[in-house]
């Protein structure tokens, strides 16, 4: 069997193995970016338009990374408990395309989310964002990013263990890392550990590449992300391997 009709064949199975959870999925991912975009303005009125393109390209990156680093790993280790990840990797396929495929499904699932944050963060504080043509591949490198990541965790830890880190990371995100807000807000030791991890770098790429005006773009972000993406997938690929 090819690679690529392993791929669409492993993409249908999931789909309809997760088509009672894909649609909540999305409605949760939606109104994530939707409490973002539109509550965190209620919180603090008059807000300056450093703060509102903040907040209005901060929206994507965590509908993003809440899918890759929590919603992932969740799923992942249900399937551990369940038993169908065991039943997958008896099938005589690669264990790359499962992983590809399994990403290409959560894709779908997170793109109208970061559409529509984009959209609603546009028109609520009428910003006139201007886009790069490299916001495509910037939001694709940060969903492979946080999705390898999220792998790696269901895979190395515990199902119950690798749950309770996700619920961690979901404070983390929203609380602590800066992504609705400037870097230089957070304490130095902080900001430190955020120059290295890739939460930080997800959120740069994506506000340059939405509000470049504004927000520099530059090559530092992507080689972090795409270190971590590829140190991610290897460890994954290795941990699926390993337990054949």
């Amino acid at each position: 069997m090819s690679m690529l009709r392993s791929y669409r064949l492993l993409v249908g199975w999931q789909a309809r193995r997760l088509k009672g959870v894909l649609p909540l999925a999305i409605v949760v991912q939606t109104l994530l970016a939707l409490g973002i975009v539109i509550g965190y303005p209620l919180l603090f009125p008059g807000l300056d338009r450093s703060t509102t393109l903040f907040l209005a390209t901060g929206a994507p990156a965590i509908t993003l990374i809440s899918m890759g680093l929590v919603l992932v790993p969740q799923m992942v280790a249900q399937s551990r408990t369940e038993g169908t990840l065991d039943y997958m990797r008896s099938l005589p396929v690669p264990r790359l395309v499962y992983l590809l495929a399994d990403l290409s499904v959560w894709l779908a699932v997170v793109l109208p989310g970061v559409i529509f944050a984009v959209a609603v963060g546009d028109v609520r504080f009428g910003l006139e964002l201007q886009v790069s043509p490299l916001v495509v591949p910037a939001m694709l490198l940060v969903a492979l990013t946080a999705t390898a990541i999220g792998y790696a965790i269901a895979s190395l830890l515990p199902a119950m263990l690798a749950n309770l880190l996700t619920q961690v990371l979901v404070v983390f995100v929203l609380m602590f890392s800066p992504l609705n807000f400037p870097p230089d807000r957070l304490p130095s030791w902080l900001a430190a550990i955020h120059r290295v991890l890739p939460i930080q770098a997800m959120g740069e790429v994506i506000r340059g590449t939405l509000a470049g005006g504004t927000f520099p773009l530059t090559t530092g972000p992507f080689l972090l992300l795409a270190a971590w993406c590829v140190a991610s997938f290897v460890v994954t690929h290795r941990v699926m391997n390993r337990r054949a």
